[in-house]
């Protein structure tokens, strides 16, 4: 079961390589040296959100409908080109954090317990 170490070194990882690949480097979102530890931060969000107070505390920020609505925001925002260097500040921070979460979400989801369907909100 990942435990929040893991969560944040993945969210972190995976925050490097969305700033390393991305077709929009410029930004100051894609900086090596702020992407990790942004990362890693909001690695943690679904757990601060909705604390692991007992085992079934998996509810709509731990769902699968939660994964999909974010890989399809993702994809959105990775093919969105803005103009102005705030939009592309914004999309880059997007990119950044939303695969930290994203990440958060496909660890979770390889446990035995695995991800609710929808989950309360």
């Amino acid at each position: 079961m990942p435990n929040a170490q893991t969560h944040i070194m993945i969210g972190s990882a995976m925050s490097t390589v969305i700033t390393l690949v991305d077709k929009e480097q410029y930004s100051l979102g894609h900086s090596l040296f702020i992407a990790p530890v942004l990362g890693g931060v909001v690695s943690k969000l679904p757990d601060i959100i909705e604390p692991a107070f007992h085992p079934n505390h998996r509810q709509f920020f731990h769902s699968v409908t939660m994964l999909t609505l974010l890989s399809a925001g993702l994809l959105k925002a990775y093919r969105w080109s803005p103009e102005e260097p705030l939009e592309k500040f914004i999309r880059g921070a997007i990119l950044i954090c939303g695969a930290a979460y994203l990440s958060h979400l496909i660890c979770d989801a390889s446990t035995p317990k695995g991800l609710p369907l929808v989950g309360k909100f």
